[in-house]
């Protein structure tokens, strides 16, 4: 009776392996990418002539179109899966030959930042999507703040154990976890790509500009331009004063309703600081992450 219970034990731990070995699971290959809220714009072509200032009757050659005028557009992450198993983000489908796979899960998370201007406005929160037809593929940037992050982990088995090559020591596994990470960045480049931008889009039923006064548009381009040239000459103090002096100015110009008469530096001109145009504090934001990041720091006095 012993030696049966023995053979039956034996079979039992026999049959058990298999299942423990499908169990082992990879490191992560975690995947990081800088994205930014601002682009510089393509110059319209010959056949594109939609973004040009006109000139009238001042040039001889073309009297009527000048160059281009948009300079910047909004920054967007746009995620390609390549199909409804997000081929473009497994590591099984880029080997020749592919290796088959099956998902498991797939999670989606927008993490923003705590930040101290504009909290209120900006608060930081979490989004959570699950499910591969449920993530959404498309998030404009324009109001995010620095360092918020969108994270894709996809959790997907195979067949048959395969070395994925993550972070090693790392054996071959039958499930595996791909890890994509996009990170909001900012810098006073992208700062002034960031007012353009604010210049040329409309703000309210009036369709003025989010930044609708003209004299205060060119100070904020001349005190960025100035901390460009203080930081590049590694002259964090004078970069420090020049962001401070902006983030004077950019407080005093919040307006909270478009201006139905747009006059320069009029009644009700200013910076757009809504709750569905919070251009105001989207600036503070960025301000707030490049005295942070860059090592400008805070004006010393």
């Amino acid at each position: 009776m012993q030696r049966i219970i023995i053979l039956v034990l034996a079979i039992t731990l026999l049959c058990a392996v298999p299942s423990l070995a499908g169990r082992i699971t990879s490191s992560s290959l975690e995947h990081f990418f800088e994205i930014q809220q601002v682009c510089p714009c393509p110059e319209a072509d010959e056949e594109d002539e939609v973004c040009r200032e006109f000139l009238g009757y001042l040039t001889v050659a073309d009297p009527f179109v000048g160059d281009p005028v948009c300079t910047a557009c909004p920054g967007i992450l746009a995620i390609v899966p390549g199909g409804p198993t997000w081929p473009n983000y497994i590591a099984a489908a880029q080997e020749s030959p592919a290796i088959s796979y099956t998902i498991k899960n797939t999670t989606f998370v927008k993490q923003t930042p705590e930040i101290v201007q504009c909290a209120d406005v900006f608060p930081a929160h979490k989004v959570t999507q699950q499910g591969t037809a449920n993530i959404r593929l498309w998030w404009p940037l324009m109001y995010e703040c620095p360092s918020t992050t969108y994270t894709l982990t996809i959790l997907y088995g195979t067949p048959i154990a395969w070395d994925d090559d993550g972070a090693g020591p790392n054996p071959a596994a039958w499930v595996h976890s791909e890890v994509w990470e996009w990170h909001v960045d900012a810098d006073l480049d992208s700062l002034l790509l960031l007012l353009q931008l604010f210049h040329e889009l409309p703000f309210g039923k009036d369709e003025v500009p989010l930044i609708s006064d003209e004299p205060l548009y060119e100070t904020l381009i001349g005190l960025v331009e100035e901390a460009i040239t203080a930081y590049n000459a590694t002259d964090m103090a004078a970069a420090a004063e020049a962001l401070s002096n902006f983030e004077l100015e950019v407080m005093d110009a919040c307006i909270y309703d478009s201006p139905a008469t747009p006059i320069q530096t009029g009644t009700g001109t200013g910076i757009a600081n809504t709750e569905e145009n919070p251009a105001c504090c989207k600036i503070l934001c960025d301000v707030e992450y490049i005295l942070a990041t860059t090592g400008i720091g805070q004006p010393s006095k």
